[in-house]
């Protein structure tokens, strides 16, 4: 094979490989991370004094994954689950918007609200538990795995 030969090909390599990067690059989807980013980090000092609420809680809810039976469990102290006016806790996959889950928070007698994580795929999730609690306001944010 001759040099003249050598470079046609790898010409025609480079050609296709910039065929594929660019087709790779338009079929890509890509989700920001809300769609009103911009409005939300103008009132992250709200979130921030929200979070600090749910610290100064004497009994904090907790949040547990039961692997083994495919569900998670949420539970809230007696005391703030009485007081609570409203909440909301969300499921949310940076990956894929479509994935992102939202629930009302409806506890049983015991403060106890199940999800079932069959639901959901596996992979990173950020869990968001917002509540309003005699018009002070709380949000707590955790990082799991399924």
């Amino acid at each position: 094979m001759n040099w003249g030969t050598k470079i046609v090909i790898s010409f025609v390599c480079f050609v296709a490989l910039l065929v594929t990067m660019v087709y790779v690059s338009v079929t890509t989807d890509f989700y920001l991370v809300a769609d009103d980013y911009y409005e939300q980090e103008l009132t992250y000092e709200d979130q921030i004094q929200r979070m600090k609420n749910v610290n100064g809680l004497a009994e904090k809810p907790n949040f547990t994954l039961v692997r083994n039976e495919g569900r998670a469990e949420l539970r809230f102290p007696l005391s703030v689950m009485n007081a609570m006016d409203q909440g909301k806790i969300s499921f949310f996959r940076s990956a894929n918007a479509r994935l992102d889950k939202e629930f009302d928070l409806v506890f049983d007698e015991n403060g106890i609200q199940v999800f079932d994580m069959n639901q959901l795929a596996n992979g990173a999730w950020k869990v968001k538990i917002e509540w309003k609690s005699k018009g002070t306001e709380y949000y707590q944010e955790l990082n799991i795995v399924i």
